[in-house]
């Protein structure tokens, strides 16, 4: 199962490098920093698109292939199952895609990258087609899905390539002037969709029921690993820009990579989500499968079917949240001291595994 989680995560690490490639080419020379993208780069994840977009086809195919026979399962898979017949779109399409980017220069033409982003946003229709969300409803679904995916790799594909791709941070404050609204947008829209398409699998007021079940408590961790991640944003776009201002000497390329790194969980997280069963009933989900073996490991009483999660404040979950608490002051206290940014990134680490493991002791 660990192949599928790193498969789905690489893939939209692919998808984010290249919305990030071809959006930075709308921005004038004079609002960004010098970027210097290989083209190697942009084949490598078109690549990347197609092979690890196969993980969850094979993994259909794992499940069914010894009632009827391998080849009989690749062919119903691939002709009758959504998620095969949208992976035949992305392969066909990837192939023209990678033509493309290999015969022309698209990382130095608008027309070009205007044309790279259609086939990169075809594909995300793609990949949305395939999803849970789409499977559940005629439309909206499919829409929220792909809305949602698309504003994900906007934010972190732009940060991507701007922190590991520029070569000085020249206009850095021209280049954070346009992008910290544009980042919170995309964030907002992603909050937005995104608890749209949960209440499709659970009822909102089920979520701490739901972290009885490996969906569940994969939710939630995909939750904590935002925390940090804001924080960062608010370093880079506001602090930094700040200091920016006042001439004082600062980097903020590091800063910048660490980020995206920490959103990189976010894509991992994810990942975890997809693969687990999504908990339309808990209690029958529960009664079926049984709790996670996470749940079970915290939780001391007898787990049924009809039980509903009860919190509680007590003196070990309250040590923990003092204890993340401390570390988020020294994700700020790291950045004012000037320390490096690995500081303040295992802080943040820190601070989602003292928040997760304070939540998980408040469980009565």
């Amino acid at each position: 199962m660990v192949w599928i989680y790193i498969s789905e995560s690489l893939l939209y690490l692919c998808f984010s490098l290249l919305v990030g490639s071809f959006i930075i080419q709308f921005i004038p020379e004079r609002l960004k920093p010098d970027i210097r993208i290989p083209k190697r780069l942009i084949q490598l994840a078109v690549l990347g698109v197609v092979f690890f977009s196969v993980a969850p086809v094979i993994r259909i195919i794992s499940f069914l292939y010894e009632d009827i026979g391998l080849i009989m399962t690749m062919q119903n898979v691939l002709g009758g199952f959504e998620i095969g017949k949208a992976w035949n779109i992305t392969v066909i399409l990837s192939v023209f895609f990678y033509l493309f980017v290999s015969l022309f220069p698209v990382v130095k033409s608008k027309t070009l990258s205007g044309i790279s982003l259609v086939f990169t946003f075809i594909l995300i229709l793609a990949l949305g087609w395939a999803s849970h969300g789409a499977s559940l409803t005629e439309w909206s679904g499919f829409i929220f899905h792909s809305l949602h995916f698309l504003a994900v790799t906007v934010w972190i594909g732009i940060l991507l390539i701007v922190g590991w791709c520029s070569k000085n941070q020249e206009n850095w404050l021209a280049y954070l002037k346009w992008f910290t609204p544009l980042a919170i947008g995309c964030f907002l829209t992603i909050m937005g969709t995104g608890l749209f398409l949960m209440t499709l699998v659970i009822d909102v007021n089920e979520y701490g029921d739901a972290w009885m079940l490996s969906y569940g408590q994969a939710l939630l961790v995909k939750h904590l690993t935002i925390i940090p991640i804001l924080f960062f944003a608010f370093i880079n776009g506001f602090w930094i820009r700040r200091k920016l201002k006042r001439q004082e000497q600062i980097n903020p390329i590091p800063w910048l990579k660490f980020e995206s790194i920490l959103l990189f969980f976010t894509f991992v997280s994810t990942a975890v989500l997809g693969q687990q069963e999504p908990p339309h009933s808990i209690e029958m989900t529960l009664g079926g499968s049984g709790p996670s073996a996470v749940f079970d490991y915290f939780y001391s009483g007898i787990i049924n079917p009809s039980m509903h999660v009860q919190f509680g404040l007590n003196t070990i979950n309250t040590l923990f949240f003092i204890v993340a608490i401390i570390f988020i002051w020294l994700i700020f206290y790291s950045f004012r001291k000037k320390a490096p940014a690995v500081v303040s990134f295992f802080m943040g680490m820190f601070c989602t595994l003292s928040l997760y493991l304070g939540l998980m002791a408040s469980i009565q």
